[in-house]
């Protein structure tokens, strides 16, 4: 009899145990943070006849992801977190366009002197930090997946960028008659070519896959419509570049970003 209670006894305490366990395990957090990695197709949206952009712009970014639900309502929360964003975007001009360098330095309007060059391909590698900002929409969990919608602004803010260009150096011959001499200017500079700061607003789903304990996979795509131009001229008559009939002018073009994302979460 004793033997029999003391089963009893030690039965009803693994129940317990494994009860308050199991709790603990499914009880909903309210912080999740992890690493992530985009890759992001750019729809580049030129606003001036002179470039048009090539078929495939694209940003590679990764960083940190941070997810918090709300006291009250747990399936809505905030999504934000802080991406290193390594961007390429890509132009051919379609018009005769120029401008005058000296040494890697691309002069403005009203600096005399330095190289002519007929640009034909440019491209941009550029260096950024991107803070999105999203409320999360979570679903209740289905076994081990949870599906999810985000929506809000993605900031992003220019730490570097480098400009490389193909074309020709142009010259004058012997007899007066221009020259042209194929030459690739290679980590060129343009101070204030592009807009340090490149907001969108978009919204983007998944499913967020809890594999193993409190750790879960997060696939999602998201869209982004670019609010802010991708070119920016704060003194409208420094401009960098000129056509052949000598006219300045800047570039003018937005984006529109496919982002995929996957995180690895906490």
């Amino acid at each position: 009899m004793k033997k029999v209670a003391s089963f009893c006894f030690l039965s009803l305490m693994l129940s317990l145990c494994a009860n308050s366990t199991f709790a603990q395990d499914s009880a909903p957090r309210r912080m999740q943070a992890g690493m992530t990695g985009n890759f992001g197709i750019n729809m580049v949206k030129p606003a001036d006849s002179y470039f048009k952009a090539t078929p495939f712009n694209h940003d590679l970014s990764v960083g940190m992801i941070f997810n918090t639900s709300f006291k009250n309502a747990p399936n809505l929360g905030i999504s934000t977190g802080f991406e290193f964003e390594f961007t390429k975007l890509n132009y051919e001009a379609i018009d005769s366009v120029f401008y005058r360098y000296a040494g890697a330095n691309i002069l403005h309007q009203d600096e005399l002197g330095g190289t002519g060059y007929l640009l034909t391909d440019r491209q941009y590698s550029n260096v950024g930090v991107a803070v999105p900002l999203m409320m999360l929409f979570r679903m209740d969990p289905i076994g081990d997946w949870r599906i999810f919608a985000k929506f809000g602004i993605r900031n992003s803010f220019m730490v570097s960028q480098r400009i490389n260009d193909r074309g020709f150096d142009v010259g004058v011959d012997g007899n007066g008659a221009a020259t042209y001499t194929a030459k690739e200017n290679a980590n060129l500079k343009s101070f204030g070519d592009q807009f340090f700061y490149k907001g969108s607003v978009g919204l983007s789903a998944g499913a967020e896959w809890n594999f193993v304990g409190s750790t879960s996979l997060v696939p999602e795509l998201g869209f982004f419509y670019g609010l802010t131009p991708l070119h920016f001229r704060a003194i409208e008559d420094n401009f960098t570049f000129s056509d052949a009939t000598g006219t300045y002018f800047y570039q003018k073009a937005r984006q529109n970003q496919l982002i995929l994302k996957v995180s690895l979460l906490f």
